[in-house]
């Protein structure tokens, strides 16, 4: 039997290696393509894409509402009702109606509350937190579901405690402009405004 050459044999451990990077490459590809990165990312692009859109400033770590401007308020909003129908409805459609007043009743006046908006806005960016962000983990999906997610249901619930309690079938949603219309706010600033005016002055209160 002929001895093979050197350079016969550099090419089969040559053409070994190969095919084993090949099934390495193979396996990697098959993980990412289980883990449906491709939505992901998409959804993840699209919330980046509308705070590009704001004017001037560039994306805040943390959305303030209050200091938005009108064409900040409208890209904010498109970002967070493409989150809340697109993936909290369809994910997790029973916190979803619990939250948001709906299983109770067919309208809701929700995005009419400040408190609701900031709230709802904390969900979402703490669910790209958990599942969308490049250190995304397992624990973090947990804390999320376990901690983050009914805390919120939580919150909404109280938050439209009041206006639960005004609604009727007879029409309308059963907003409340004024949530406090049965108290007396204006005497309670003025009683207020009075105890810091004795503490300025050196006055003791009574």
């Amino acid at each position: 039997m002929t001895e093979q050459s050197k350079e016969t044999k550099a090419i089969w451990e040559r053409t070994r290696e190969l095919g084993r990077q090949l099934n390495e490459v193979n396996g990697r590809v098959e993980t990412l393509e289980g883990q449906n990165l491709a939505d992901r990312i998409q959804e993840l692009s699209l919330v980046v894409k509308k705070l590009a859109e704001k004017p001037k400033r560039g994306a805040p770590a943390v959305w303030n509402w209050k200091e938005f401007d009108p064409q900040q308020q409208a890209n904010a909003w498109d970002a967070l009702m493409q989150w809340v129908e697109g993936t909290f409805r369809v994910r997790w459609p029973r916190s979803y109606k619990e939250m948001l007043g709906y299983t109770e009743r067919a309208s809701s006046c929700w995005w009419q509350h400040p408190d609701m908006v900031e709230s709802l806005t904390s969900l979402m960016w703490s669910h790209h937190w958990a599942f969308l962000d490049e250190e995304a983990s397992p624990l973090r999906v947990a804390e999320w579901l376990g901690r983050w997610l009914p805390d919120a249901v939580r919150q909404g619930k109280f938050i439209l405690e009041e206006c639960k309690n005004d609604y009727s079938d007879s029409g309308g949603n059963g907003h409340k402009h004024n949530l406090f219309e049965n108290k007396k706010i204006g005497d309670d600033h003025k009683q207020l405004a009075a105890h810091v005016h004795m503490l300025r002055t050196g006055e003791v209160p009574s």
